[in-house]
């Protein structure tokens, strides 16, 4: 699906919510919270949603007396603030469509009938809604591709339920080929002790930031958010790579068949998913490292450009 496609599908269930009953009106509300949740706009819908605080919202708003339609929201006047929490009304619709019924008899009171209210939300949050969205949508994904940064809007939260799959499925691969690897680093006679010591250090460490890698990927998606370990993983992991990975291994004898290629592209493989490109595709990557097809000459140029332009 493209932005456009989602965008249309937006307009689509508007279209039909609009001409809804009370019989009819749950499947348009599920379609219209299933078009904003679309992956493309999962960026954009991140920036709107931060912003906002849904609860202080309605807790700030006029509940009026007893008279019937004399509540009234107290909208913000900015425009992006205004999006993210329409953008949670209709998650929140989205998940129980009966909580529209209620919201909108309230807010958007317009009658005995109960489906009036929706009616009035649609008409005057919805429409407008969609045309304004559309405006931001399009302003949002021109700025972040001319930075550069539209990939790098996800947080690293979202980057591990994102990719959580592969992330596990790599780590566990990583761990391995690094048990493997330090075995082959004590066997080694030709290392002194000083060099053997300093590699299984590196190793140790590298070991220790894939460990956490794997326990981060089973982590429920709403513990991610605060923990600052979580955050600083990139971090941690782009120094660990920089002051070790020449201590492990020389990238020039990458081309040895007897160096672990696999153990140098899985930590490249984890750096992408979890903390964004660097330099080299992840998804391509995971299936070059599953199916063994990337030459290690190759290998080898791709490491060197990855890890030594990234900032």
């Amino acid at each position: 699906m493209t932005i456009a496609s989602a965008l249309e599908n937006l307009n689509n269930a508007i279209l039909d919510l609009q001409l809804a009953d009370h019989n009819t009106y749950v499947r348009p509300v599920t379609k219209l919270a299933a078009a904003l949740n679309a992956p493309e706009l999962k960026a954009v819908n991140k920036k709107l949603r931060d912003n906002v605080d849904f609860e202080d919202f309605i807790e700030n708003s006029n509940r009026g007396g007893s008279m019937a339609g004399s509540s009234q929201l107290n909208w913000p006047l900015e425009t992006e603030h205004e999006l993210g929490l329409i953008l949670k009304i209709i998650e929140k619709a989205g998940n129980d469509p009966s909580w529209l019924l209620s919201f909108t008899h309230q807010w958007f009171y317009d009658g005995n009938k109960i489906i009036a209210g929706v009616r009035k939300f649609t008409r005057s949050i919805l429409i407008p809604f969609a045309r304004d969205y559309k405006t931001f949508t399009a302003n949002f994904s021109s700025t972040s591709e001319s930075e550069g940064q539209a990939s790098e809007t996800l947080s690293v939260p979202d980057r591990l339920e994102q990719n959580k799959v592969p992330i596990l499925y790599i780590s566990k691969q990583v761990l391995q080929l690094i048990e493997e690897f330090r075995e082959r680093v004590r066997g080694d006679n030709k290392l002194s002790p000083d060099d053997r010591d300093a590699a299984l250090e590196a190793l140790e460490t590298l070991h220790e930031l894939i460990r956490e890698a794997n326990q981060m990927s089973e982590i429920p998606p709403e513990d991610l958010i605060e923990n600052e370990d979580v955050h600083s993983w990139p971090r941690r992991f782009k120094s660990a790579i920089e002051e070790n990975l020449q201590t492990v291994i020389d990238p020039k004898n990458l081309a040895n068949a007897a160096v672990p290629t696999g153990l140098i592209l899985g930590f490249g493989a984890l750096g992408a998913l979890i903390a964004g490109p660097a330099g080299f595709g992840a998804g391509s990557l995971l299936g070059h490292l599953i199916t063994g097809q990337l030459n290690p000459g190759t290998a080898a140029k791709e490491i060197e450009k990855s890890w030594g332009n990234d900032s």
